[in-house]
């Protein structure tokens, strides 16, 4: 199975976000991914120490039975040399299971709002979405993606704890036709 096989699957794609802060047990996968059977956890959790992207980090004794805690091998990054022979099919399919990750994410936050905080406070939780049109050389976009990465390195670095609560930021950058927004 090729790496973005591996990566770009819901239920792989969300236990690669996990081990990406922590190294975690089946069990404890299992109780962050609730929706998810633990017999689908190991599964993919086999599918992802074949693909060399975790590995057992430490096996101990619980009870008489074997437990693993899995860790991240390398970042769930796809690079240039990744999709350089994807079709258009292939960016399309990728691309949807992607945003389908979203959708379930932001599903999550929505229900869990309602049922533990009392309602939605979008202003509170520092929630939004939304679409800008720019328009940008292509010395200008790097510029402003560098100053943007700049911004988000140093909370990419922070601990859990002392308030802090873990946020999403999804990016999807793309040029529009010249005849789908006027400007």
């Amino acid at each position: 199975m090729n790496k973005a096989d591996l990566n770009i699957h819901p239920i792989r794609l969300r236990i690669l976000r996990e081990l990406s802060s922590a190294e975690l047990a089946t069990q404890e996968l299992s109780e962050t991914l609730g929706d998810v059977p633990t017999s689908s956890i190991y599964r993919h959790l086999k599918l992802l120490l074949d693909g060399s992207l975790v590995e057992v980090a430490e096996t101990r004794l619980v009870k008489g039975i074997q437990e693993k805690t899995y860790r991240l091998v390398q970042p769930a990054i796809l690079g240039p040399e990744d999709v350089a022979k994807w079709t258009a099919e292939d960016h399309l399919g990728y691309f949807t299971t992607y945003a389908l990750t979203l959708i379930h994410d932001f599903n999550a936050y929505v229900s869990a709002a309602e049922d533990e905080q009392g309602g939605l406070d979008f202003v509170a939780d520092r929630v939004g979405y939304r679409e800008v049109y720019l328009n940008a050389t292509s010395e200008e976009l790097d510029a402003a993606i560098g100053a943007i990465n700049a911004a988000l390195l140093p909370l990419l670095k922070n601990e859990p704890g002392n308030g802090r609560r873990k946020y999403k930021l999804a990016t999807i950058l793309h040029p529009m036709n010249e005849d789908s927004v006027d400007g």
